[in-house]
């Protein structure tokens, strides 16, 4: 009986494994639906310097407190409107951004600033390869510069994680690179980039859950030869099969960065920036 039990047992759990469930991302709009997407980004920045003595005295007396801690939070919303499917296979789309605020305290100080993109509207449209084409841009506040830098990120970044072309099953993984750029002040600003790698966990309920380990690295592809950089993070995102498009996505990203600003003084950072975006689409 005992033998009967565990070879049935065998016979199943082989089953179960040939039967795993594999499954082709790809990150796509559909028409005649609603994306309703909130975003908030907060980030903790701490800086220190190394020099003399007389250096340090003439920062302070500037007034300002060493170290320079800087905290800041976004939050942002946009919808996305897709409209019905034409003969072409394209369909126009409408993309209604709300009230973007920015939050800093710099060393306890604190100031509030709504962007520039609050209200903003772009109308366009998506080819029959699902990628977006800029009409207009309706927005008061929104400059040329503003404008060129839209169209430009909207047409050529079409998702943010490029998925393998292979079917995926849990327990696979695969990476994917992003680009960031750091402002810092007075000087050119730090271009590095941030591999991701994205670890399918779970399928389940017509969702995929995916953990997220990010490793931070110059551009090497740029000069940057005063500066180092380095940080890993973690996070977690949710794809929604049915719909073919990622509806939860956090991250957590510590860095460091030493940047020597010239021979008598190095800047060494620490951030720390988290993510949080939710999509509902109707």
């Amino acid at each position: 009986m005992i033998k009967k039990l565990t070879f049935t047992l065998l016979i199943l759990i082989s089953i179960t494994s040939c039967a795993q469930e594999s499954i082709t991302f790809k990150t796509k709009f559909k028409p005649n639906k609603k994306y309703k997407t909130q975003l908030k980004t907060t980030s903790y920045t701490e800086i220190q310097f190394e020099a003399d003595k007389e250096i340090i005295d003439r920062i302070k007396s500037q007034g300002i407190e060493l170290p320079m801690i800087t905290e800041s939070e976004t939050n942002m919303s946009t919808d996305i409107i897709t409209d019905k499917l034409d003969k072409n296979g394209e369909f126009p789309a409408t993309m209604n951004y709300g009230k973007m605020i920015s939050k800093t305290i710099i060393n306890g100080q604190a100031t509030t600033e709504e962007k520039p993109y609050s209200g903003m509207k772009i109308l366009g449209k998506y080819d029959s390869e699902n990628k977006f084409k800029v009409d207009t841009i309706i927005g008061e506040n929104v400059s040329q510069q503003m404008r060129k830098v839209l169209i430009t990120t909207l047409e050529s970044v079409q998702q943010t994680i490029k998925f393998p072309e292979r079917p995926m099953k849990v327990g696979d993984k695969f990476n994917s690179e992003i680009p960031m750029s750091i402002p810092i002040e007075g000087m050119n600003p730090i271009s590095v980039k941030i591999d991701m790698e994205y670890f399918l966990t779970e399928i389940k309920d017509g969702k995929a859950f995916f953990d997220i380990k990010q490793t931070v690295g110059l551009d090497m592809s740029q000069e940057q030869l005063n500066v180092v950089a380095s940080g890993t993070g973690t996070g977690t995102s949710e794809f929604d099969i049915n719909e073919s498009y990622l509806t939860k996505y956090t991250s957590e990203l510590p860095m460091d960065m030493t940047i020597k600003v010239n021979e008598k003084m190095t800047m060494k950072m620490k951030m720390t920036t988290t993510s949080e975006q939710n999509v509902v689409i109707e």
